[in-house]
C-alpha cells in the first residue's frame, strides 16, 4: 500500500495545520497537510444523501455530495456513485471514482467497471482513485495500476505517476497532470468535510457559528431585525437604551428604520453624532434596503446636509422620499455617477412619484442616449404616466427578444415594490424566450415583493448564488426569496447553507428566515443573544425567543441555564420572560421556586414594567 508513502513524504513536516486556510490556492503538500484535520463518518453520508434528494444543486455541489457519500463508506448509495462516475459532468464523474476509491473493497467492483469505459479526460482522476482504493485495503488496486502502466497512452502514463509515488524519488511524480489530480482530491475531501464530516473532529458549520455567535455585530443585526414584530413601546424603550451605550454599528443600522426622527432630533441638539461616515452609511444603506426613506426623511436630510461621504446616496434616498432636491443635482449626478447609480437615480424618479419631474426627466433621456438609461428611463417614465413610455413598456413586455427589452425587463425587476409594476413583470415571466438572467431577475424582484412565481427557478439560481468565485450580489436576495413562505425543501436547502463563510449580510438573512420559521437551526442563535451581551439586547431576544418557541420553552430555558450564566443572567432573562409574557408567564415560572430567586424577581420587574408602561401611555 503507498499511498501513506506519498502522505509522509508530501508532508515535509511533522505537525498539523491548525490555522483555518485563507482564500489563497494552497500547494500540494499544504493541502496533504490539511487533510490531517478532516474525517467522515456515517452521518456524512447522510447528510450528503439528504442534500442531494433535495435537488437544485450545481456539479460542485453534487460532487462534494458523492465524494461524500464514499468517504461517509455509504455502500447503500453505489448504485447512485457508479451512475454519476458514467454520466455525470466530468468534474462529478472525477468525484465519483474518488468516492468508489474511497469505500475500499464494496466499491472495487464498481471502480473496476468505470475504468473499463472510456477514461478521455479521467485517466490522472482514475490512478488517484486506485491510490485511495489501495489505501483503504483493495489488494487488487496495485496490481490494477501496475497493468496500466505497461500499456500507451495517458492512462499509462498517469499509472506510472502514481506508482512512482511510492518510490524514494517521489517529488517529480506529484507534479504536473498528476500533481493536478491530487490536489483535485484533496480539495475536494476538504471541501466535503466542510460541507457534510468533520474538520478537528467538529462540523464545520459548527466551527462557524461559533465564531458568528461570538460576533455582537451579528447578533445586534439579526436580534434588533427579529424583534421589530414585538411590542412597540417596550421595543422603542430598549432601542433607546441602546443607543445610550456604546456605538455599535447593527444598533445603528436598526434604529435608523424604527427610530429615525429620535436620531434626527438628537443630532440637531448636539445630542449624538455619528463617529464616522461609514456609520452613517451603514444607517442609509438600512434605510435603502427597508424602503423606509419616506419614514426616515429628516435623518437623510441630515446627511446630504452635513456629511459629504454619503451625499450621493442620501441624495438619491431624499429624491425617492419626494424631498427638496433640484433638478440640476439629479442631472450632474446623471452625467457623473457610475451606470448603477445612474440606473438607481431613474428608478429613484418613479419612486418618487411627483409627475412635475417628467419633462426632466423625459427631455433629458431623450438628448443623453449616451448615458445608456432607456429601459430604466421607459419603466420610470411609465410609473410617472407618460402615456407613450407606457406603450414602450407594453410593446416590451410582448415584443420579440432584443437588447433593448432585456434593459427594460431588467428595470422593472428593480421596481417591483411598485404594486402596479406586477402585472407587467408576471406578463413577462409567461414568455418562452427571456433570457435566463432576465428570469430570475423577475423572480427575485417579484419575491422580494411577496410574491413568488417559479420557486423551481429560485432553487436553481441558489447553488448557482453560492458557488461563483466570487461573492455573487444576488446571494442575499435569493435567500429573501426562498425564504418567503418557503416549503419544507426550502428550508432544508437554507438550514444547509447557515452558516456561510465570510459572508455577514447572508449569515443574518439566512438566521432571520430560520427564526420566522421557527426552525430549531435558529435557536443556537437566540441563545447566545439571549444569555450572552448587552441587558437591553438580551431582554429583547427573550422577545424573539418567546414569540418563536412559546412561553414554556423559555421557561425551560431559565431552568437550564448554561454552566456559566449568573444570577444577573439569570434576573435579565427573567425580566425578557415577565416582559413579553406577563403575570401568566411569571406564575409559571414560580411554581417551586422561592421569592429570592434571581430569575422570579426579574420575571415580576418584567411584568410590572409592562404594566406601568400601559398606564403611562
Amino acid at each position: 500500500m503507498f499511498l501513506p508513502a506519498i502522505l509522509l513524504a508530501l508532508l515535509g513536516v511533522s505537525g498539523v495545520q491548525t490555522a483555518r486556510p485563507g482564500p489563497a490556492r494552497l500547494e500540494l503538500p499544504e493541502l496533504v497537510a490539511r487533510d490531517a484535520r478532516v474525517r467522515f463518518t456515517a452521518q456524512s453520508a447522510g447528510r450528503a444523501r439528504a442534500l442531494l434528494d433535495a435537488g437544485a444543486l450545481d456539479a460542485a455541489d453534487r460532487s462534494q455530495g458523492l465524494y461524500a457519500l464514499g468517504a461517509g463508506r455509504s455502500g447503500a448509495d453505489l448504485p447512485r456513485i457508479e451512475t454519476a462516475a458514467a454520466e455525470g459532468e466530468l468534474g462529478e464523474r472525477k468525484a465519483a471514482l474518488f468516492a468508489l476509491g474511497e469505500l475500499g473493497r464494496e466499491g472495487w467492483p464498481g471502480l473496476e467497471r468505470a475504468l473499463e469505459r472510456d477514461l478521455a479526460d479521467l485517466e490522472y482522476a482514475s490512478a488517484v482513485a486506485l491510490v485511495v482504493s489501495d489505501r483503504r485495503g483493495v489488494p487488487q488496486a496495485e496490481g490494477r495500476l501496475e497493468a496500466l502502466a505497461l500499456g500507451d497512452g495517458v492512462a499509462a502514463e498517469a499509472a506510472r505517476a502514481a506508482r512512482a509515488l511510492s518510490e524514494p524519488d517521489h517529488d517529480a511524480a506529484a507534479t504536473g497532470a498528476l500533481g493536478q489530480a491530487l490536489a483535485l482530491y484533496y480539495e475536494l475531501r476538504w471541501r466535503a468535510a466542510q460541507r457534510f464530516g468533520l474538520v478537528d473532529e467538529k462540523r464545520w458549520q459548527t466551527t462557524l457559528l461559533e465564531g458568528l455567535l461570538a460576533d455582537d455585530q451579528f447578533l445586534d443585526r439579526v436580534i434588533l431585525a427579529a424583534a421589530q414584530e414585538l411590542e412597540g413601546h417596550a421595543l422603542r424603550t430598549h432601542m433607546v437604551e441602546l443607543l445610550l451605550g456604546e456605538e455599535r454599528v447593527g444598533v445603528l443600522r436598526a434604529a435608523a428604520v424604527l427610530l429615525p426622527d429620535d436620531l434626527a432630533r438628537a443630532y440637531e441638539a448636539g445630542e449624538w453624532k455619528p463617529s464616522s461616515p461609514e456609520l452613517w452609511r451603514a444607517m442609509l444603506e438600512e434605510i435603502d434596503q427597508a424602503h423606509a426613506e419616506k419614514r426616515a426623511k429628516k435623518l437623510v436630510e441630515v446627511a446630504f446636509r452635513d456629511v459629504p461621504e454619503v451625499a450621493s446616496l442620501a441624495g438619491l434616498l431624499l429624491l425617492r422620499a419626494g424631498g427638496d432636491l433640484p433638478w440640476r443635482w439629479v442631472a450632474d449626478q446623471l452625467e457623473d455617477g457610475t451606470p448603477e447609480f445612474r440606473a438607481r437615480l431613474v428608478e429613484a424618479c418613479g419612486d418618487r412619484g411627483d409627475d412635475r419631474r417628467l419633462p426632466d426627466l423625459a427631455d433629458l433621456l431623450e438628448k443623453r442616449p449616451d448615458l445608456g438609461l432607456s429601459g430604466p428611463g421607459v419603466v420610470a417614465l411609465a410609473r410617472l404616466g407618460h402615456a407613450p413610455a407606457r406603450a414602450a413598456l407594453d410593446e416590451f413586455v410582448k415584443g420579440p427578444a432584443s437588447p433593448e427589452r432585456t434593459g427594460v425587463l431588467l428595470a422593472l425587476a428593480r421596481v417591483q415594490h411598485d404594486r402596479r409594476m406586477r402585472r407587467p413583470a408576471l406578463d413577462a415571466l409567461r414568455r418562452t424566450d427571456l433570457e435566463p438572467e432576465v428570469s430570475l431577475a423577475l423572480e427575485l424582484g417579484l419575491a422580494g415583493a411577496g410574491e413568488v412565481a417559479s420557486r423551481e427557478r429560485l432553487r436553481a439560481a441558489l447553488p448557482a448564488a453560492f458557488a461563483a468565485p466570487t461573492r455573487d450580489p444576488r446571494r442575499v436576495a435569493v435567500v429573501r426569496a426562498l425564504g418567503a413562505k418557503p416549503e419544507p425543501s426550502d428550508l432544508v436547502l437554507l438550514r444547509g447553507l447557515f452558516p456561510v463563510e465570510g459572508d455577514l449580510d447572508v449569515n443574518v438573512e439566512l438566521a432571520l428566515v430560520l427564526i420566522r420559521q421557527k426552525d430549531p437551526a435558529a435557536f443556537a442563535v437566540l441563545r447566545a443573544a439571549l444569555w450572552s451581551g448587552s441587558w437591553n439586547r438580551s431582554v429583547l431576544a427573550g422577545g424573539v425567543f418567546l414569540r418563536a418557541a412559546g412561553m414554556e420553552a423559555l421557561v425551560d430555558e431559565i431552568e437550564s441555564p448554561p454552566r456559566e450564566a449568573d444570577e444577573r443572567d439569570l434576573r435579565r432573562v427573567g425580566f425578557a420572560l415577565g416582559e413579553w409574557g406577563g403575570l401568566g408567564a411569571v406564575e409559571a415560572l414560580s411554581r417551586g421556586r422561592p421569592e429570592p430567586d434571581p430569575a422570579l424577581q426579574g420575571a415580576v420587574l418584567g411584568a410590572l414594567s409592562t404594566r406601568t408602561a400601559s398606564r403611562g401611555q
